[in-house]
C-alpha cells in the first residue's frame, strides 16, 4: 500500500488523473479510493495515489467565503438555490462580480438545460442548481 493517502470527509484534493479539483464526499473500506465531488455536483470515484490535497485558496476567495468580501446580497433579497424549472423572471443571478437580473427564459424541449437570458442580453445555462437572489416574502 504503497503512496496511498488517508483522506476526510470534506477536504478539498485535485484529482491528477482527470486534472480536476473536488471535495471528499465519501470515503471506502479500501483506502486506494474516494468519492469526489466538484462544485457543480458531478461525482466520481477516483483513486488516492492519484490525488494531492489541494492548497489552500488565494485569501481573496477566503474573504468571500467567510462573508467578509465579495458581492452583498441586496436588501430585500434572499439567496435560494433552486432547479432550472422553478426559475422566475425577475430574479436575480451572480453574472462575473454582480448580481444580473433575468429577463427571459428559454426551456428545450426533453432536456433539462434551461437558457437564462440576463439584462443586458447576455445568455447563461443552468443545467442543475442556480443560485438566485428573490425578493423576501412573509
Amino acid at each position: 500500500m504503497t503512496g496511498a493517502r488517508r483522506y476526510a470527509l470534506g477536504q478539498a484534493v485535485f484529482d491528477r488523473d482527470r486534472q480536476a479539483h473536488g471535495r471528499v464526499v465519501a470515503l471506502y473500506l479500501s483506502p486506494l479510493l474516494v468519492r469526489l465531488a466538484d462544485t457543480a455536483g458531478f461525482q466520481w470515484i477516483a483513486r488516492t495515489v492519484a490525488c494531492e490535497p489541494a492548497p489552500p485558496p488565494p485569501a481573496a476567495a477566503r474573504d468571500a467565503e467567510a462573508g467578509r468580501g465579495g458581492v452583498g446580497v441586496p436588501a430585500g433579497r434572499v439567496p435560494v438555490d433552486v432547479v432550472p424549472t422553478e426559475l422566475r423572471v425577475r430574479d436575480q443571478v451572480m453574472a462575473g462580480d454582480r448580481l444580473v437580473a433575468i429577463t427571459d427564459l428559454r426551456y428545450r424541449h426533453g432536456g433539462s438545460r434551461t437558457m437564462m437570458i440576463l439584462a443586458g442580453g447576455r445568455l447563461a445555462g443552468a443545467e442543475r442548481r442556480v443560485r438566485v437572489y428573490r425578493p423576501r416574502t412573509a
